[in-house]
């Protein structure tokens, strides 16, 4: 199995618990593509994309995982809307503009079509935390309602990043090996 794991806004490959859930994914032998997309402070959402499509050129994309955090679930979404994927796992994602200013213009470029979205997608894990001080409760939840599936909800999981404590992530390695 193939798994692509996605960082976010600001991020790098490797940050939060990225770097520790893709030295347990290679351990139990799965190939895992972790970039750090491009200007990563102030993204071009047609970039990212870009970089996805030639990074899994060649890459059975039906079985493929997706692990996408926060803005980098977007760029996920952007992919499956024009490809068959396996599954997505996203992390403290979102896909509406919530008023933030740093991710508000790529967020606005373009909604995301559920419809594409369900229809290439095999299943769908949503995880995020109850207190993330960035990302309103109601847009990390339609993303979920979007997806069609009921949300992991963690109790004082903040952003489930660096500063929430996330540094590793057990039970995202167990949502992974259910797949």
């Amino acid at each position: 199995m193939t798994i692509l794991i996605l960082h976010g806004i600001g991020g790098r490959a490797g940050i939060h618990w990225e770097g520790w859930l893709a030295s347990k994914l290679k351990k139990i032998e799965h190939h895992v593509i972790m970039p750090t997309l491009p200007n990563a402070e102030r993204p071009d959402r047609k970039v990212w994309l870009g970089l996805v499509r030639e990074l899994l050129k060649g890459v059975d994309t039906s079985d493929l995982v997706i692990v996408g955090h926060s803005l980098g679930v977007v760029n996920a979404l952007d992919f499956i809307e024009q490809a068959p994927v396996r599954t997505l796992v996203s992390v403290s994602g979102f896909v509406a503009d919530y008023g933030a200013e740093m991710n508000g213009y790529f967020l606005k470029e373009k909604p995301i079509d559920f419809d594409k979205v369900n229809k290439n997608l095999g299943k769908a894990f949503v995880i995020y935390g109850d207190n993330d001080p960035y990302v309103p409760q109601a847009a990390l939840k339609a993303l979920a309602d979007g997806l069609k599936v009921k949300p992991e909800i963690i109790a004082n999981g903040g952003h489930l990043n660096t500063n929430a404590g996330y540094t590793v992530f057990p039970r995202l390695l167990e949502v992974i090996k259910t797949i």
